[in-house]
């Protein structure tokens, strides 16, 4: 109960702190991992019909996107059944691992998986995270510049043959939606 309260606390610290530094709209761009040129001309060509907000809407795991001056990756999906004191509502929990990387100078990046993040199911159900003492650090905090954050954010799902991931800043514009297939998930 405590865990619960103080993460509500800090939630509302952070929304707080976001509300007070929005701007209206968020750049993003997609990130291409070091590629040889030969290999990221081929992309750019099997890209070349679909505009910056389709690339970045079809996102998969693995693949980074830049909010503003932070770089933003789905490292991987995972499903876990709980622990001995936590049990899902529904089926599993899907545990997502993201890194962010503040490549800023003087700014730093205030991530919120409450405000920030949500996942959808196939039957357009949406789940926004929760809380699993057994996962991982949590995917919350601030990063200063030039520093990463790496963790988790928990999610109390149904099962279905695949998820979609969608990070955005709910005071601007602009949404970043990683593709998460059933086959991909880490048992």
């Amino acid at each position: 109960m405590k865990i619960r309260t103080l993460t509500f606390i800090i939630s509302i610290f952070i929304f707080l702190l976001l509300l007070g530094c929005s701007a209206n709209e968020t750049s993003i761009e997609k990130v291409e991992a070091n590629d040889t040129a030969e290999h990221s001309s081929e992309k750019e060509e099997r890209n070349a019909s679909k505009t910056d907000e389709e690339n970045i809407k079809q996102l998969t795991i693995g693949e980074s996107v830049k909010f503003e001056e932070t770089t933003i990756t789905f490292n991987e999906a995972r499903i876990e059944p709980g622990g001995e004191f936590e049990k899902p509502t529904n089926d599993n929990f899907l545990i997502a691992n993201l890194t962010a990387v503040n490549n800023s100078k003087d700014q730093e990046f205030v991530m919120s998986s409450l405000l920030n993040v949500e996942l959808e199911d196939a039957k357009g159900n949406t789940y926004s995270a929760t809380i699993l003492t057994e996962a991982g650090d949590q995917f919350d905090g601030s990063v200063e510049p030039g520093e990463t954050m790496t963790g988790d954010i928990p999610f109390d799902v149904s099962n279905s043959d695949q998820y979609e991931l969608h990070f955005s800043n709910p005071f601007q514009s602009g949404e970043a939606t990683w593709i998460i297939d059933a086959d991909e998930l880490v048992n």
